[in-house]
């Protein structure tokens, strides 16, 4: 046997095992109720893993549908304990982002924009901002009905008890 094939044949194990450690594969189900998010993966015809854990980046977390791709990698080519280390979704993803953009986005086209041009928020429901205390630095335009709980405060002065002259003499009633 020549010298190629004596060499081939010494490392086709460790060819396996290198082709064994990175794999591409299709998300089944998701458990989100653990420390670290489980997955259950289709990843070569016939080779179903489950649970297969899922990191993800300090701060960021989702919950990815069925039919998700994720990339898995095992340690030393044991496919006995996987690990998840990125997921996309083609069939959401924001696409024609310009160099330099980032976006966070769902399924439901809800998503947050860092553009060229400005910061986009687009709800499809409902925006909900939560804060003791919330401070516009800039001018702000409201394209529609603005509803108030609580006083409305101009330049100091409270709207609740605001009275001025009326078209006819006399002074207006506080607003309700």
């Amino acid at each position: 046997m020549e010298f190629r094939q004596q060499l081939a044949r010494a490392l086709a194990p460790l060819k396996h095992r290198l082709q064994l450690m990175i794999g591409r594969a299709v998300i089944h189900t998701i458990n989100d109720g653990s420390q670290l998010q489980t997955l259950q993966l289709g990843i070569l015809p016939g080779e179903l893993k489950e649970p297969v854990e899922r990191l993800q980046e300090y701060g960021f977390t989702s919950h990815p549908k069925p039919g998700a791709e994720a990339v898995v990698l095992f340690h030393g080519g044991n496919r006995d304990h996987g690990l998840v280390i990125a997921v996309d979704d083609v069939r959401y993803r924001l696409k024609q982002l310009k160099a330099g953009e980032v976006a966070l986005y769902d399924d439901l086209g809800n998503r947050i924009h860092l553009a060229r041009d400005g910061l986009s928020i687009k709800a499809v429901t409902a925006l909900t901002v939560d804060a003791p205390k919330t401070t516009w630095n800039g001018n702000l335009a409201i394209n529609g009905q603005l509803t108030a709980t609580e006083d409305i405060r101009a330049a100091g002065i409270s709207l609740k008890g605001h009275k001025h002259s009326g078209d006819s003499g006399g002074t207006t009633g506080a607003p309700q």
